[in-house]
This record gives structure tokens, C-alpha cells and sequence, in this order.
């Protein structure tokens, strides 16, 4: 986890040393994450966010902010009996770096909404029935770029810290069916990724 963290911080040191133009700061938080698509239902597996990000404002009202981030996303269930013993265990972890670009919209002092879409990179994904790995092979594996579209709200806490909540879903298919499963719509499209993130910012 700590070479995709410092390969963030030094990808967006340059933009806040070299332009006054431009704000920026850290941010830190979890995301509960599901997959739409793989018969499971409900946000069961939760995972870690950190990076960095930078704003600039075009008027009173408008800015925009890009973002460069680790997330964890994946989905997880246990399988129980009527007792309430496990029967089964299925874990999906997939690790992203993720570069939303949200337009914000100022109409109040402390709350901010805001909606963008965001370009991601699948990092590593493991997944595994009952403690085991499953083998990859062209229908079970993930698709390396991720498109996703994001819409949330902020608010300002104080002058240097901020909370955000967002909600985010793939706008391609992550992976293809690698089954008989469908959800919904998506009957023979694939796979999404489906993100509540919360976070904190912090404001340099």
C-alpha cells in the first residue's frame, strides 16, 4: 500500500510548488464497497482511501477539483446455516488508483456538492472462495482501466478540514459475467463497481 501512497504524493507536488493558482491538500477516509453483478447483495466490504488533491476556482460559485487516490473496492460475504455456523466465505479485494475530476458548485458557505467522473487503474485483485484463490483466466479477470462517474456533497468542517460523501458506479462493466448471474439491468453487460466513499480533506 505505501508504494501507490508516495507514487500520489509525488505526482502532485509539482502542480501546488510551482502555481498560487491552485489550492490543494490530503485526504483520508473508507469506502463500503459491493459488485453489481455478482449475486451478492448489500455494501459488506469496506476498504481504505488516502491521497491528494487539487482545486482551482473560475468564479464565486464554480470550481474544479481532481483528485489522486488509493481505494479499495471489492465485495465480501459469509455463508451461514440456520444456526448460524459459516458454511462459505467469498472475498474480492481489488485495489485502484483512482483520478476523479468533480465540478463544484459553492451556493452555501459550508456545503458543497459536486459530481464528476473519474479514470481508475485496477492496482492488484484477489479473489477467493473459503480462504482459497480463485485461478484467472480470460472470463474472471478484472479490466485493468476502470470508468466511473461520481456525484457527492461537502462539508466544511472548519478552514482546514472538510468531510466528503460521495457515491460512485463504474459506466463500463469491470469484469463480464462469469456466470449464470445477472443484476437488474445489466443482464449480459457484466460487472460494476458500486462506491460509498467517505473522507475526510485536509486544506494546506
Amino acid at each position: 500500500m505505501y508504494k501507490p501512497l508516495l507514487f500520489l504524493l509525488l505526482a502532485f507536488s509539482p502542480l501546488l510548488a510551482v502555481s498560487q493558482n491552485f489550492t490543494g491538500g490530503v485526504l483520508g477516509g473508507m469506502a463500503m464497497t459491493q459488485v453489481d453483478g455478482d449475486g451478492l447483495g448489500g455494501y459488506d466490504r469496506a476498504g481504505v482511501i488516502a491521497g491528494v488533491w487539487v482545486s482551482r476556482s473560475f468564479s464565486r460559485t464554480i470550481s474544479v477539483r481532481t483528485e489522486l487516490k488509493f481505494i479499495q473496492k471489492g465485495s465480501y460475504r459469509r455463508f451461514t446455516d440456520g444456526a448460524g455456523g459459516t458454511t462459505g466465505e467469498y472475498n474480492l479485494r481489488l485495489n485502484y488508483l483512482e483520478m476523479p475530476f468533480l465540478l463544484e458548485y459553492h451556493f452555501w458557505d459550508n456545503i458543497i456538492p459536486f459530481a464528476g467522473i473519474s479514470a481508475g487503474y485496477l492496482w492488484k485483485s484477489i479473489e477467493k472462495n473459503d480462504g482459497y484463490e480463485n485461478p484467472i483466466d480470460d472470463n474472471t479477470r478484472f479490466k485493468k482501466a476502470e470508468l466511473a462517474a461520481h456525484a457527492g456533497v461537502e462539508y466544511m468542517l472548519n478552514s482546514s478540514f472538510s468531510l466528503c460523501a460521495t457515491f460512485s458506479y463504474s459506466v463500463l462493466p469491470v469484469r463480464r459475467h462469469t456466470g449464470d448471474v445477472y443484476y437488474l439491468w445489466n443482464l449480459s453487460f457484466g460487472q460494476y463497481n458500486n462506491v460509498i466513499q467517505l473522507y475526510l480533506r485536509y486544506h494546506f
